[in-house]
């Protein structure tokens, strides 16, 4: 774990930011951005928002699913360190970003995709909406401001179902078994429906929720105060690493059940114009590096995490840090990813089994070259999976946390 260590240079001096705004959209692939290549889907205002500032080729999300990723957001914690496997309660010794902010007197304010699961009773989050709409998000952003503020917003419109709320459980439910079971169908039809429907959902976001924020800022004068950090929790997938579709339980299968770099690659950007110059930035980095750089940019003391600013990497420090990826099974660390490029070596914990991909090579990781990864990224991923938290579940503590992964139709 990196120790909390000053801003380097004078970053802080020269940016003199005071506000943050976050937008986190669910399951966004990177190749499903303009800006990172996109060829079938239009998304001028996200490219425009990435390619105004820092944008990051090479961003690993730390989990292929939403609870332990997100938690690696707001913590900067690798999720074997931070053990938040399931929805369930967070550990209240868990140190957050949140709790960065509000001990500098800052206001924070979360919007959530369903504030039952979404940071549920998690201290300083201070969670006061949903984003089906943004209208409480604008509504928010337009009161007096007393104090710089963390304006961290998390939306599902490029998460499947599209465009249905998860509070309407019944609409919602019925419209997740129509996705999947056309993906199940596994007719060349039936699949680029799905993906197509992905598109418009990914195409929304763009231009109708980030359009909306982006313009809020704009017309209230806030737009030069204020960093804005765009990226993802995750990628998604349509089954197509399963042998049959017809094997596609639930969303646990688009996202969360590997540690492929299409579920794992997500777009990252930090835009401050007038203070960050437009780069683009080769080097990989972590999503558990947003912590740091969330402090740096307001200016607030760093903390103990793994991460590492990315206005550090941006320039030129740790150019070489390996990054971590894990994931988990019915509550459970089920495998763990070291990426160094070009290789990368993935785990599958209950029985050792290993595969290992050149990167540079094979990109869709394909050729399991797992007997010629170099050595020194398996003492890594011993070294790290010694901090691991893995606790037993008992029966009823594993009931439990299927329900809740039923309920978001994760199984």
């Amino acid at each position: 774990m990196h120790p909390a260590r000053p801003p380097f240079g004078q970053r802080l001096e020269l940016l003199g930011l005071v506000n943050v705004l976050v937008f986190v959209s669910d399951a966004l692939r990177a190749d499903h951005v303009g800006a990172y290549g996109a060829r079938y889907v239009s998304t001028p205002t996200v490219d425009s928002l990435c390619n105004s500032g820092l944008r990051f080729e090479q961003a690993i999300s730390a989990a292929p699913w939403t609870a332990p990723s997100m938690t690696s957001m707001i913590t900067g914690l690798y999720p074997h360190r931070h053990g938040y496997y399931a929805w369930n309660e967070h550990d209240p010794a868990l140190r957050t970003v949140f709790d960065a902010f509000v001990e500098a007197d800052r206001e924070v304010a979360t919007f959530v995709f369903d504030q039952t699961f979404l940071f549920k009773g998690l201290r300083n989050a201070n969670v006061v909406g949903e984003t089906d709409e943004l209208a409480g998000v604008i509504e928010w952003l337009r009161r007096p401001h007393d104090r710089p503020f963390l304006c961290f917003v998390h939306s599902w419109a490029t998460h499947m179902p599209h465009r249905i709320p998860h509070g309407q459980r019944k609409e919602w439910r019925s419209a997740k078994l129509d996705f999947l079971a056309r993906l199940q169908a596994d007719s060349a039809t039936s699949v680029e429906g799905c993906r197509e429907e992905y598109r418009r959902g990914v195409e929304y976001m763009s231009e109708t929720l980030v359009a909306e924020l982006l313009g809020e800022l704009e017309s209230s004068g806030l737009r030069e105060d204020t960093a804005v950090v765009f990226l993802s929790d995750h990628g998604e997938s349509w089954g197509e690493r399963l042998p049959d579709r017809g094997e596609l339980k639930g969303i646990y299968h688009l996202h969360g059940a590997t540690l492929y770099d299409e579920i794992l690659q997500i777009p990252l950007a930090v835009s401050a114009p007038g203070h960050i110059a437009p780069t683009v930035v080769e080097t990989q980095v972590s999503s558990v590096d947003v912590v740091p750089t969330l402090l740096e940019l307001a200016g607030i003391p760093p903390i103990d995490c793994d991460g590492i600013s990315l206005l550090a990497r941006a320039a030129g420090e740790s150019p070489d840090e390996p990054v971590f990826s894990f994931t988990t099974d019915r509550g459970a660390l089920s495998q763990a990813a070291v990426r160094r490029p070009p290789w990368k070596l993935i785990r599958h914990l209950e029985s050792g089994d290993e595969e290992g991909y050149h990167l540079g090579l094979d990109p869709r990781e394909r050729e399991n070259r797992a007997g010629d990864v170099p050595t020194e990224l398996r003492f890594l991923l011993d070294r790290e999976l010694q901090d691991a938290q893995q606790a037993e579940l008992s029966a009823e503590d594993e009931a439990a946390v299927v329900s809740r992964l039923a309920d978001l139709g994760y199984l």
